[in-house]
């Protein structure tokens, strides 16, 4: 079959899925031969369910439309496997335990905790000649850069096949437009200019319902979605930096003690939601789109269109603009500045009878055929052909902009993204939200110094370490009004008692050797 591929100068790839063991004995030709098979190649691909609305209302995602034309325009038999979005670490790690793994499996990264004991025991396998024979769009459009990133390669094998960064700096704030516009208020820059945002939209009914019910600002469990006040103060939870000599985790910095006072008092003040460490994904959703009480979010400005749109489904009149993040006492704010490669990379287990197949499929991903469905979905239900020209139905319902994330961004697994495509992105409604989303990402941010820096060995064997474990505990209680703020200093003491001073030496050990 010949195929005529794409030449996109991209940095990466995108990808993401999950899975059970399957034979692979029917391998597809390489990209741009002539070869006919009689069967096509049959493998298991597990993904995770991104928390879409779309992908885990399916009654069977593999009788899907879209799986289906999927299947047969990559002339593959792939069989997708989901798995569940809030639990996708623990399930990585039931799976790896348990040794039944797909032949293709979707994770955020080789050097995460629950991924890299299975880099070091030879579980997922190095893929440098499988891409060198079946991926030539794969090496040809992804970046040295990206393939010998962390999360990518180990000591010179690559181990993943990374998704691709809109920008590097992946989340904004989005706020209600229509609220400041009714209160007479300007976009907040300060910290202490965001505060006074919140309050007028805790008490001054903006929604215009009469009710006192407006959440100026909220979040999902964990905290997450809401760091953009701990960027403020340089205190991104997630994040290093080198100070003194040594690399240190924000965690334990004076700085986040200082954020954690702020979150407090909005906590307090009922400035920020009071289920924030508790709220799914889907109540969190609802609170801002169908029931219309949230002023302030923070998400990704390549999805901006996608708020925009869903804002109006609960309230008609709901304008979206994305503003700038909160600034700190040094003058700077934002979100951690990340990489080119992206938060999903594919890996090979072993247990892949035919490794080349699954390789292929990726790499067919760059073809036109390929970008055409996963930009316009299906001919006669997401758009016509008039006159030889394409006519793309943007959608305007909830359920059709829920329907459109299967073909957009879901099943794109590597390859260009839909941004880049100027005529799409032209002519879609509010597609300049999105440049305006990622003109603002770009322009603002944090440095993590411990970027690209692999799963250090401490963290690994004490993952009460990281941020989902003492300190998520410690911040729920001064947040919540449980312990006082100075109970940051007993944390800060037994965080290094309990390995954190050894991962501190692991960590800086590492950024001298890689900054030479």
């Amino acid at each position: 079959m010949n195929r005529k591929w794409t030449k996109v100068a991209l940095a990466v790839t995108v990808v993401g899925t999950m899975v059970g063991c399957s034979s692979n004995d029917n391998a597809a030709p390489t990209p741009g031969s002539t070869q006919s098979i009689s069967k096509p190649a049959k493998f298991k691909v597990g993904i995770g369910t991104e928390g879409l609305q779309y992908i885990e209302g399916s009654p069977n995602i593999n009788e899907d439309e879209y799986t289906k034309k999927l299947r047969e325009i990559s002339k593959s038999d792939v069989t997708l496997e989901l798995i569940p979005h809030r639990e996708f670490d623990q399930k990585l790690t039931l799976l790896f335990a348990g040794g039944d793994l797909p032949d293709l499996l979707q994770t955020h990264g080789i050097n995460k905790p629950e991924v890299a004991p299975a880099v070091d025991t030879g579980v997922i396998i190095p893929l440098n000649d499988l891409i060198d024979k079946y991926g030539p769009n794969l090496k040809k459009n992804i970046s040295k850069e990206a393939w010998e990133f962390a999360s990518v390669s180990k000591d010179g094998k690559i181990y993943g096949i990374p998704s691709v960064n809109a920008t590097p700096n992946g989340s904004v704030m989005m706020v209600r437009k229509d609220w400041l516009d009714k209160l007479g208020l300007k976009a907040p820059k300060t910290v202490d200019e965001y505060l006074d945002m919140l309050r007028a939209f805790r008490d001054k009914d903006p929604n215009g319902n009469g009710k006192n019910d407006e959440i100026p600002y909220s979040g999902r469990e964990k905290l997450a979605f809401t760091e953009a006040f701990f960027g403020a103060y340089d205190a991104l939870p997630l994040d290093w930096k080198f100070e003194n000599g040594q690399l240190i985790p924000n965690l334990i910095r004076p700085q986040m003690k200082q954020a954690l006072a702020t979150y407090r008092k909005m906590y307090e003040e009922k400035l920020l939601d009071n289920e924030v460490f508790v709220q799914k994904a889907p109540v969190w959703d609802a609170k801002i789109k169908a029931q219309g009480i949230v002023g302030l979010w923070t998400h990704a400005p390549r999805l901006a269109d996608k708020w925009s749109a869903e804002v109006k489904t609960g309230t008609s009149s709901a304008q979206l603009e994305v503003i700038q993040s909160p600034v700190g006492p040094d003058g700077k704010g934002g979100h951690s500045i990340g990489s080119t490669v992206g938060g999903n990379v594919w890996v090979v287990p072993k247990t892949t009878k035919n490794p080349e197949n699954v390789i292929k499929f990726l790499d067919w991903f760059y073809s036109d055929e390929a970008q055409k469905f996963l930009t316009y979905g299906l001919e006669g239900k997401d758009y016509t052909l008039e006159n030889g020209k394409m006519k793309y139905k943007y959608p305007e319902k909830q359920e059709d902009i829920y329907r459109e994330e299967m073909h957009l961004t879901w099943l794109r697994m590597v390859g260009p993204l839909h941004l880049t495509d100027a005529e799409f992105m032209k002519n879609r409604p509010a597609g300049d939200m999105v440049l305006k989303g990622m003109d603002v990402a770009s322009k603002e941010g944090r440095k993590n110094d411990a970027l690209g820096m692999p799963s250090l060995p401490t963290m690994q064997t004490r993952p009460e370490l990281a941020r989902d474990g003492l300190w998520l505990e410690t911040a729920a209680k001064i947040i919540t009004g449980k312990e006082p703020v100075d109970s940051f200093d007993k944390f800060v003491e037994d965080w290094k008692k309990r390995g954190g001073d050894q991962a501190i030496k692991e960590a800086t050990d590492w950024y001298k050797s890689t900054h030479k």
